[in-house]
Parts: C-alpha cells; structure tokens; sequence
C-alpha cells in the first residue's frame, strides 16, 4: 500500500524532483527522440533492433505525446524559474511541449470544442443555481421553463454560439499554429535540436550557462 504514498506529493516537491540536469537532460533527450521518431525511423529502418524501437517510439508518442508534451511544459517552467540564465533550455523544452502537446489537438477542431465545453459548464452551473427557485411562487413558472430540457437545450446553444464567435478567431489562430508546430518537418527538426541541448545539459551544462548544483525551485 506504500506505492500510494506518491499520491501524497505536493507540486512544489514533484518541481524539486525536475530540478536535476541529470532529469532535465534525460527529458530532453526522450522528448527529442519522440518529436524526431518520424525521421529517425525512416532513417534507421533496416537496423533491425534500432528500427523497431523507433516504431514504438512513434506509436508511443502518437498516443503519449499529449501527456509528454505537458511533463516537458512543467519541466519547462522548473528551468525557467530556478535557471534564468539558461533560458535556452527552458526555451526548448516549453516548444517541444507545445509541439508534442498539438500534435494531438491539431487533429480536433478546437474552437468548437472549447465552445461546447464552456456552454456545457454555463449551463449546467445555471440549472444547479434555478433549479431551487422552481417552486418560488412568483417566478417558479418561468424557471421550470428555462431549467426544463427545452430550456437548457436553449440556454446552451446560446452560450455556445457567443463562445463559438468571440472565440472563434483566437481558437483559429492556435489551431493554425498548432498545425505548424505539429508538422513532420518542423516537429523533426525541433527533436534534433531537444536530443542536442539534452546531450550537453547531461554532460557540458555550463556550456548553457547552468547553474551546478541545480537551485532548489
């Protein structure tokens, strides 16, 4: 039952763990390997043992990348608050979050599920703070209506269309460049660039200006 105990942690202690250029370098490399896997699987195909690895890493960031592409934001956001010197790294890791992070929501359209989202939120929240007032005895016939299925159908087709077009344009313009971030090319390339600074915060960090021992977040 011990293993539990890792549900116990505070963020302020998972950022500590990260404080590490051993981590933070190992990170980077993984996250490179993921971002690039595309190139490199092509590349190193007919090496038998190489090449399906590289598969799997393709497979694994096809259904991790998402979740990766968040540890690498985090990760991101430990370097630049206990390493201002080296924004680089930081740098680095928050863009190839972003990259790994779009390359899954690029394939969604965002804009209508961020506004779907955001009704369905308002109109449930609205339902939860009429529904007691049904049985007032002057306004109860008008919330009955409103909180009645006809009325909540309404109520959120409403909000979802406010969102949708105040929205729509912002949601538009990350979803345009998610798109860019998210493509095979533009995605290899910032993999080899994750795998290079990994390599040198592991074994050259004052070459990125690192500060050795790494400062507590």
């Amino acid at each position: 039952m011990q293993w539990f105990g890792i549900f116990d942690v505070n963020l302020g202690q998972i950022m500590t763990f990260f404080a590490s250029e051993w981590v933070v370098g190992w990170v980077l490399i993984i996250s490179g390997l993921i971002a690039a896997a595309w190139l490199l699987e092509r590349a190193l195909d007919a090496i038998p043992v190489i090449g399906d690895l590289l598969r799997l890493l393709v497979h694994i960031g096809t259904h991790l990348g998402f979740l990766i592409g968040f540890l690498d934001m985090l990760v991101g956001y430990v370097a630049w608050t206990t390493q201002p010197n080296a924004p680089i790294v930081a740098g680095i890791l928050i863009v190839t979050g972003f990259a790994l992070v779009m390359r899954i929501l690029a394939k969604f359209p965002l804009a209508f599920l961020f506004a779907a989202g955001i009704a369905g939120f308002a109109t449930f929240t609205l339902y939860g703070l009429l529904s007691p007032y049904k049985a007032d005895p002057f306004i109860g016939g008008v919330i009955s209506q409103v909180v009645s299925l006809k009325g909540m159908i309404i109520v959120f087709f409403i909000v979802f269309a406010v969102v949708y077009l105040l929205g729509g344009l912002l949601i538009k313009l990350i979803e345009l460049i998610g798109k860019v971030f998210a493509a095979a090319p533009v995605s290899v390339l910032i993999g080899l660039a994750c795998i290079g600074i990994g390599i040198i915060v592991i074994w050259q960090p004052a070459l990125l200006s690192l500060t050795i021992p790494w400062p507590a977040p």
